[in-house]
């Protein structure tokens, strides 16, 4: 199987025929402002935002020709394509670009950002020209928050919400959609760039079971598959009928409340970070795919600490110690978990981990719907496993984008007013020089504090026949628009 984000050797663009995927997790039309992964076939193909990062991090134009940043880099202003229609009819314009963000702001669409947006003043300043102002300096987060910000219809946008009509300026119509099923989206004859799409249409069909989406991937009744367990793509590595695009994923790691025993010694924290054994989750659930950190941020982010990364490394016996120093040896503790099977997996490990060190761990499985509500509140137990679409965001946004992380009304009641101070100078940092700095004074106070202790960050991966050809991978859905079916 290829690494690759296009698919094979070039060929000339061919018209027609219709893209079938499928994804694990379902469409929610209603959550048109995260990076939700059931949404990644539809969200950029029927809406689209001003630009989309690609899986490189390569600025690409869409709903904005140009950009640019002025006064100390907290005035952002965009100029806008012309001649864009809705597929209304109706014309695009810049009150468009104010109606969304404002929503987005308002915390419409499950909008996972909106902290990061406070004091925006969002201004059409002509009829193709938006100015956003900002108290805070913006080259760090702007264009990734505009890349999950698809421009909605404001005479039709609350029809988003149940997916009865779904209004965008895309290459492809929404046409038919069932709740939990699958949904059919149709080339858009009328679309602002002459000649696309190639396609005729998508369909995005939801196979939960990831030995069912191979099954549909092998016999040629899906193209792409999304949701496939690591096991299962390693199937088929080495058949070059199959294509794997690999990008910013998802980070794992465990929290704490530290309002109450037993968290609420650092020691104990401490001694849990030494005692997670990062190498053997790599191994034996992701399945060698995963970066083993301490923590959070990707590699490849401005200023990243490196020779911070591997501050808590394997050691039983350091944590032994630690366990002995704070008094807990033999403590019982509660470690909440979604019920599904990676963080199953990670939990067994963990289990382990804890149990060599003289603890006495115990699970407690939540769905997704009782787990996520009780997160938010901070009412889940003394420690709790985490999965999160935030890998690879700019640190200063993953400090709003991850609960766990922001300096106030975190998850695990953690109130510390250097944190918040560090936190802030990131957000305010004026340039990378500063981004650099500040990142690492941040970093160093996280790993001392161990309030989250991340252990794997690995890559969301789509599987292709080797037949789809020029599809775009952005972080939070794959543009179509100049895709084929080769022959």
């Amino acid at each position: 199987m290829q690494e690759s984000g296009q698919g094979g050797a070039a060929t000339k663009p061919v018209r027609g025929g219709t893209l079938v995927t499928t994804v694990a997790s379902e469409p929610v039309p209603g959550a048109y402002f995260t990076g939700r992964p059931g949404n990644i076939f539809w969200s950029r193909n029927v809406l689209e935002p001003l630009l989309l990062l690609d899986d490189s991090g390569k600025e690409i134009p869409l709903l904005a020709t140009d950009w640019s940043l002025s006064q100390e880099n907290r005035v952002f202003t965009a100029t806008l394509r012309e001649g864009v229609k809705f597929h209304s009819g109706r014309p695009f314009t810049a009150d468009d670009v104010v109606f969304s963000l404002e929503r987005e702001m308002a915390g419409d669409g499950l909008a996972s950002l909106k902290g990061a947006m406070e004091g925006w003043q969002v201004k059409a300043t002509g009829k193709h020209t938006v100015t956003i102002e900002s108290p805070r300096p913006l080259q760090e987060i702007v264009t990734s928050i505009l890349d999950v910000t698809p421009i909605i219809d404001r005479e039709t946008y609350r029809g988003l919400e149940d997916g009865s009509e779904v209004i965008g300026t895309g290459p492809f119509l929404w046409s038919e959609y069932r709740a939990g099923t699958d949904l059919v989206m149709k080339r858009n004859g009328s679309y602002w760039e002459d000649g696309l799409p190639y396609l005729d249409g998508v369909e995005v069909t939801v196979i939960k079971d990831s030995t069912a989406q191979l099954a549909a991937l092998r016999s040629g009744r899906v193209q792409i598959a999304n949701g496939l367990s690591t096991e299962d793509a390693k199937t088929i590595v080495d058949d070059s009928t199959y294509l794997l695009n690999a990008h910013h994923g998802l980070l794992y790691g465990v929290a704490f409340d530290v309002t109450q025993p037993p968290f609420d010694d650092v020691d104990l924290r401490h001694a849990v970070a030494y005692a997670i054994d990062r190498d053997r989750i790599n191994n034996q659930v992701m399945g060698g795919l995963a970066g083993t950190s301490a923590l959070p941020w990707s590699e490849d982010v401005t200023g990243y600490p490196k020779d911070l990364a591997g501050t808590y490394s394997y050691q039983p016996d350091k944590a032994r110690q630690l366990v002995e120093k704070a008094g807990a040896r033999g403590t019982s503790l509660q470690i909440d978990l979604h019920n599904l099977p990676v963080p199953r997996k990670i939990y067994e490990i963990l289990a382990r981990n804890l149990s060599d060190v003289g603890l006495r761990p115990s699970p407690r499985e939540l769905s997704i719907a009782d787990f996520e509500p009780q997160r938010s509140a901070g009412k889940l137990g003394p420690a709790y496993l985490i999965w999160s679409a935030t890998a690879g965001l700019p640190p200063a946004l993953m400090l709003d984008a991850l609960a766990e992380l922001r300096p106030e009304g975190n998850t695990q009641g953690y109130r510390d007013a250097e944190y918040q101070r560090l936190a802030q100078a990131l957000i305010d940092s004026p340039d990378e020089s500063a981004t650099a700095s500040r990142l690492r004074d941040l970093s160093q106070k996280m790993l001392d504090d161990a309030v989250f202790l991340p252990y794997a960050y690995t890559p969301l991966t789509d599987v292709q026949t080797s037949s789809v050809r020029d599809m775009v991978t952005g972080r939070y859905g794959r543009l179509m628009r100049a895709a084929y079916l080769a022959k």
